[in-house]
């Protein structure tokens, strides 16, 4: 019989949660921000296409996969768009590529539209793993001292896109059962269909509206003054975190005021390559778009040094 003590096997519990969600409201939400202020800052290729994919893999490790590639799928006919707008009703550059009927196609137009483009997905993919992370009783909590009925409009308007297309499918499968379907039949059948399904939307968004007025006039809302019923304190780990990260972002901004990481497009397109300092921006970019992945990173390696 073999008398030497095992080491008990030890298995890491799967967590739902990201580190990144557990630290305070205030340090997720100024990450938010600088994260969509340098996708508008730092207007560089070499800039977005990082960020871009950055923001893919925060998606990714924050459990969005299925929205993440809705968006991108929807991205791609976006880009198309404004690149092809812009054009349009933007005529200035010196690199004429075509010109019909009066307008003038500049390269510079349409590469600025294909950045203006990447900007707009990175905000539009920044807040998948926002809505993910950021609840609405941290909302709360960040905003409803300062302004509640600001605060509780905005958390209404931020949550009424996602619960109206939900409210959209499930009505639509229910018309689905009773025969009607929006995609069969002629152009009046189905523009019928719409209509009985928008009918039913709106009476549900409404009857849905007055109820939960009711519910917060007889709960007392906006008679005083609005406790929060979860707290949240600031932990060593915040202290940390923002003690590098906003020092970080002060710099790097104060690159981009003296045109470091900005690509020249007007009146002609500049240099693509970056000079060393570009590349010390861009590093310093990364480390920010990277926060919460640096946490998990980190998480995960202190639990293999604990098993070992």
């Amino acid at each position: 019989m073999d008398t030497r003590q095992r080491r008990p096997r030890v298995e890491r519990v799967s967590r739902s949660t990201l580190v990144f969600e557990q630290l305070n409201p205030w340090v997720m939400f100024t990450y938010y921000v600088v994260t969509i202020a340098c996708s508008m800052v730092f207007l560089h290729p070499i800039f977005l296409l990082v960020e871009l994919l950055l923001v893919i893999c925060v998606d990714f490790v924050a459990h969005t996969g299925k929205q993440m590639l809705m968006v991108l799928e929807g991205s791609l006919f976006m880009t198309a768009f404004i690149m092809i707008l812009n054009p349009l009703v933007n005529n200035r550059g010196t690199h004429v590529i075509w010109t019909f009927g009066g307008t003038i196609i500049t390269a510079e137009s349409i590469f600025y539209g294909f950045m203006m483009a990447l900007s707009l997905i990175i905000v539009l993919l920044t807040f998948l793993s926002y809505n993910k992370v950021l609840t609405s009783q941290k909302f709360m909590y960040l905003f409803s001292r300062i302004s509640p009925k600001l605060t509780l409009l905005t958390m209404i308007t931020l949550r009424f896109v996602p619960l109206f297309i939900s409210r959209l499918k499930n009505i639509s499968q229910a018309q689905k059962i009773r025969g009607i379907a929006v995609t069969k039949g002629n152009s009046r059948q189905r523009g019928l269909g719409v209509v009985k399904m928008m009918q039913v939307l709106l009476i549900q968004s409404f009857t849905d509206a007055l109820q939960t007025a009711d519910s917060m006039s007889a709960r007392g809302y906006g008679s005083g003054k609005r406790s929060s019923y979860q707290r949240y304190r600031f932990s060593t780990r915040d202290f940390v975190s923002l003690a590098w990260y906003l020092p970080l972002t002060g710099l790097c901004f104060y690159a981009a005021s003296r045109g470091i990481g900005r690509m020249t497009v007007y009146p002609s397109l500049g240099t693509i390559a970056l000079t060393p300092t570009g590349w010390l921006v861009l590093l310093g970019v990364v480390l920010l778009f990277s926060f919460p992945l640096i946490l998990e990173a980190w998480e995960w390696l202190w639990w293999n040094l604990l098993r070992s």
